[in-house]
Order: structure tokens, then C-alpha cells, then sequence
């Protein structure tokens, strides 16, 4: 696009300065406007659009200082470039001419060069400055629409989000009150299957009753956990009971309710660094659970006459459990969804119920604890639990 002539008004009252501006200007491509008083000069200003005034100072009725201080009253005269046109030197002229809104000064007699240099970049100033006005309007304009366009789709989150959180409550319930439903006739088959327990019965009979048992406590489990779950995900944090938990108390307790599946596959536990006074802060039951299921698994994965080994590291205000057994490790497929809720597989994580691992990441994030995994160098899946010795305050 072609750029516009630059348009400059000359304010003078000697017909002489005049002639030889307009010539010098109009000579170098500008369009020039001329007045020999600053009445005119404000009239012309108010009519039409000018890149540039040169005003003379001394001027009769209303000097140049006067004409500049009525041109810069209007706000949309700011970016008007006025040169003042001056026989005076002295520091107090000078400094009025600034404060009346000039933008620089050029003394008589002045030199063409000198002049020329000076318009030019006041007029390359004020027409950057009108590019940087049109670009910080059209920024404006475009950050509107972005603002307006924000607020739609964070409006549209936030009522996914509601939905989401309806639906994983309901989910949340559904499991609740699903648990408490598959328990309740639970207990009923239990108890007739432990009077079966009691009476002689063929062996086929034994049999099937084992197997009856067997998928039964598998059915208990999964409701247990569920419910679990279920608590945590809708109360948060807010469902730990906070307690002193003394760390080989409390990995004794879990041993002791896996011995029948230790002795079943003659295991071997050994226990390191795990002194008496030991402690850290925590919810009994659910800190339990938790280390029972890491445990139960290394048990279950390790082969017969197999070794589980539990080391505890007391450091930095946190207590570590390690857990390593020398079964087959963690499959590198599933390392990354292992904490999953129903994620099943043949090698080391719960292939029974799908929930144990899950439940296990939840009850260390609602302890701000951490858990890894990974594999030893001699074979063998690696677990790691640490907890804070002191429970974060809300």
C-alpha cells in the first residue's frame, strides 16, 4: 500500500520564512499548509490532518508558546510533533517550549540539512507511534474476542467438570452401597459354609466346598476393597483417623495375617532395620491394607521356598518401606498403568481382583506418601512406600 504524502504546517509571521520553508519542504516531497498567525494555525489544526507544525515563537496577539499550549489541550493533538522555530537561545525559552508539549527546537537562522533530519524523524516517530497505537487497538481486539472465547469453554469445563464429579459420586456410591449389598448375603453363605466345615462329607463334597470357600473370600475381598475405595475417593483425606503406627508392630501384624500363605510356600521373611521405637503418623487400618497388599503380592509371585526381604530406611522426616521378593518382576507393558483400577495381567500385580494396587496408590496419596516400583538387578520386583513421619496439615 502506497504510503500518504506527509502533510506540514508552517506557522510564521514573516512572509519571508515562509516562502523559504515551503520551498525546502515542498522541494523534499511534503505537502506543506502555511499561517502567519496562530489564530489560523489552530483553525487549520481543527480542519485538517497534519503529520507536523513548525511555529514560530514571536508571534504578535498569541505567541508560538500559546498556539503549541491550545494545540496539546485537544487529546487528539498528544502525538503531534511541534517544532518551535526560535531566535532564542536562552535556557528559560527552551525550557518552556518543552513544557508547552514542543518536541524539539531549531534556532534562526536555521540550517536546511539540519531541519530536513529533524522533521523527517519526528514525522518516522509519530507515524511508528500510530502503527504501535493500531496494533496495541488490534491486540486489544484480539485479546476481547480470546477473553470472550475463554470464558465460553471455561464456562462449558466448568459444567463438564459438575457432570464429571455427579457421575463419580455416583459412581463412588454405586460401589458403596454395591458392597454393602454383596456382603450382606455374604455373611449368610459364610456362616452355612463354616457349618458345613464341621459336618463329614464325601470327599467330592470337601472339595467343592473348598472351592465354594475360596471364590467366596475372593467375592469378600473385592467388596472390602470396593468399599474401600469407594470411602476414599469421596472423603479424601478426611477419612484417615490419625495414630501412631510403630513400623515393626504394625509389618509384624501383616505377617502374621499372610502366615498361612508363608508357610503354604515355605517363604522366607527377613526383616532389616526396623528398630522398636520406629514410628510415624498415620491411619492404622488403612496403612495396614496398604502394606498388606504389597506384601501379599511379593507372596504370591515369589516362587516356593522363596524370599521376601523388608528393609525400612529412617531418614529426612520420613519412613521408607522396601519390599523385594524374587519372584518375576514387573512386566515393562504394564509399569506405567500398574495402579490402575481393573488392570489384570499373569505377572506381578493383583490378578484377582484388579483393586488392590489401586487401592494401595490411594491410601499413599491421601498420606502424601510415595510409592515406586521396579525391578532388581538379580531378578525380582522392587516396591517402595514412604511415608511422612508427621501427617501434612490441611
Amino acid at each position: 500500500m502506497e504510503e500518504t504524502e506527509k502533510k506540514i504546517l508552517i506557522v510564521d509571521d514573516n512572509p519571508k520564512n515562509i516562502q523559504l520553508l515551503a520551498k525546502l519542504l515542498s522541494d523534499n516531497g511534503y505537502s506543506i499548509e502555511t499561517v502567519m498567525s496562530g489564530a489560523e494555525a489552530l483553525f487549520w489544526i481543527n480542519e485538517d490532518n497534519f503529520d507536523l507544525v513548525l511555529l514560530d515563537i514571536m508571534m504578535p496577539e498569541m505567541d508560538g508558546f500559546e498556539v503549541c499550549d491550545k494545540i496539546k489541550a485537544n487529546p487528539e493533538n498528544s502525538d503531534l510533533p511541534v517544532i518551535f522555530l526560535t531566535a532564542k537561545t536562552d535556557v528559560e525559552s527552551l525550557t518552556t517550549a518543552f513544557e508547552k508539549g514542543g518536541w524539539d527546537y531549531l534556532t534562526k537562522p536555521f540550517n536546511s540539512e539540519e531541519l530536513l533530519a529533524r522533521v523527517r524523524t519526528h514525522i518516522d516517530l509519530k507515524k511508528a507511534k500510530e502503527r504501535l497505537k493500531d496494533v496495541n487497538q488490534w491486540l486489544e481486539a484480539k485479546v476481547g474476542e480470546r477473553t470472550k472465547e475463554l470464558k465460553k469453554s471455561n464456562k462449558e469445563l466448568a459444567q463438564a467438570k459438575a457432570e464429571l464429579e455427579l457421575l463419580d459420586n455416583a459412581k463412588n456410591e454405586f460401589l458403596k452401597i454395591l458392597s454393602h449389598e454383596i456382603r450382606t448375603p455374604l455373611n449368610g453363605i459364610m456362616g452355612g459354609l463354616e457349618l458345613l466345615k464341621l459336618v463329614e462329607l464325601p470327599k467330592e463334597t470337601e472339595d467343592f466346598i473348598y472351592m465354594l470357600d475360596e471364590s467366596i473370600s475372593r467375592l469378600e475381598a473385592f467388596s472390602i476393597k470396593a468399599l474401600d475405595i469407594s470411602q476414599i475417593r469421596i472423603k479424601g483425606a478426611d477419612v484417615i483417623i490419625p495414630d501412631q503406627i510403630f513400623a515393626l508392630h504394625m509389618v509384624n501384624d501383616c505377617i502374621d495375617g499372610l502366615i498361612e500363605k508363608i508357610e503354604e510356600k515355605k517363604i522366607t521373611i527377613v526383616l532389616t532395620g526396623i528398630p522398636d521405637t520406629l514410628f510415624f503418623i498415620g491411619d492404622k487400618y488403612f496403612i495396614k491394607k496398604c502394606f498388606s497388599n504389597i506384601l501379599s503380592n511379593s507372596i504370591n509371585f515369589s516362587p516356593e521356598n522363596g524370599k521376601v526381604t523388608i528393609d525400612t530406611i529412617d531418614e529426612n522426616g520420613k519412613v521408607s518401606f522396601i519390599i523385594k521378593d524374587n519372584g518375576p518382576g514387573f512386566p515393562a507393558v504394564v509399569q506405567n498403568t500398574i495402579f490402575n483400577p481393573f488392570v489384570l495381567g499373569e505377572d506381578h500385580m493383583d490378578k484377582f481382583t484388579g483393586l488392590g494396587l489401586n487401592l494401595v496408590k490411594l491410601i499413599m496419596e491421601i498420606h502424601s506418601g510415595d510409592i515406586s516400583i521396579s525391578n532388581g538387578t538379580d531378578g525380582g520386583a522392587i516396591v517402595s512406600l514412604t511415608f511422612n513421619k508427621e501427617l501434612p496439615k490441611p
